[in-house]
């Protein structure tokens, strides 16, 4: 070896007894915060159950915000929705969320006037935020009994509304569907085919019900139908008593043969404009759009062969 290369020094021995030293202190640490981790878990299992019973905790109205109810719901819906629904009391805000949510969106939705739930968040540091969808009265099925008649207001799949939040005067003013006699419970939907498809086509015109002076929708099974499966077709009536053949339901047209539901409309629309309003007295008494624009005049004169002049018959 070249007396200039001096021989690789060798790696100094490592300070075993320090790092063995070290160990056990860290492992000490280690054990102590897992103890302390279980034992605050034990606390908190034994304390959780009377904490959440606490009032700043349990669900009441005050720390609940829904979205803002329309102008036709004149009832307390947060207030009904903790009674009906068996949560007040009983619900607290640091119960499980998966178990808390679920909870509060049966019971919102169980309400007559609740479509659905949308969202719900937590507030800190104790309130919940629930968004949810309202029902909005689409149209009244007058039913009548030994009480006499009544105008229950249903939406546009039929649900039966609650009618004290509706005036007698609004319920009244609603599309009306009659010819019915069963009625179920407020919250419920309708299974008699006649309100269902009468609910759909209020609602398809209810952006120009009041344009054509349209009050009533009635129904009659088509002569075709299967006894096991019966369809029906609709009537609207005027204020003034013209009576307008529509049809079938909305999306049965095709299965009828007859035109779109946009160009009956647009057929109702175009004459009503041309020809003023259709309950006037000059008005038709009868409009047909089923398959085009077929109208009857309100009255016809016929000719009297004994020559006693022109006679006004009435259709």
């Amino acid at each position: 070896m070249s007396p200039r290369i001096k021989a690789s020094t060798p790696a100094l021995p490592r300070h075993r007894g320090r790092i063995f030293r070290l160990r056990p202190r860290i492992w000490l640490g280690l054990l102590c915060l897992v103890c302390l981790g279980f034992a605050t878990h034990l606390l908190w299992q034994r304390t959780a159950p009377i904490i959440a019973q606490h009032p700043q905790y349990l669900l009441a109205a005050e720390n609940i915000e829904i979205t803002p109810s329309p102008p036709w719901i004149r009832s307390d819906i947060k207030a009904e929705v903790l009674r009906d629904g068996g949560l007040a009391g009983t619900v607290s805000l640091l119960d499980p969320w998966d178990e808390l949510s679920r909870r509060v969106q049966d019971a919102f939705e169980f309400h007559p006037w609740i479509a659905s739930v949308e969202r719900i968040r937590k507030r800190p540091p104790s309130s919940l935020e629930v968004e949810v969808k309202y029902r909005r009265p689409i149209a009244a099925v007058e039913v009548g009994d030994a009480d006499g008649v009544a105008f229950l207001p249903i939406d546009e799949h039929a649900i039966r509304l609650p009618e004290r939040d509706l005036s007698d005067a609004q319920r009244r003013y609603l599309p009306r569907i009659s010819g019915i006699t069963d009625r179920p419970l407020v919250g419920d939907a309708w299974d008699d085919p006649r309100v269902i498809g009468g609910a759909k086509l209020a609602a398809a015109l209810t952006d120009v019900w009041q344009q054509l002076r349209l009050v009533e929708i009635l129904s009659r099974i088509r002569p075709d139908a299967a006894d096991e499966h019966p369809s029906y077709t609709y009537e609207l009536v005027t204020t003034g008593g013209t009576r307008i053949v529509w049809g079938a339901a909305p999306g049965q047209e095709a299965l009828a043969g007859e035109l779109p539901l946009d160009q009956k409309r647009r057929l109702l629309q175009d004459y009503a404009a041309q020809h003023g309003r259709l309950e006037s007295i000059d008005g038709p008494a009868r409009l047909d759009v089923r398959s085009d624009l077929i109208v009857t005049p309100r009255t016809a004169r016929n000719k009297i062969k004994n020559g006693a002049g022109d006679a006004t018959q009435t259709k």
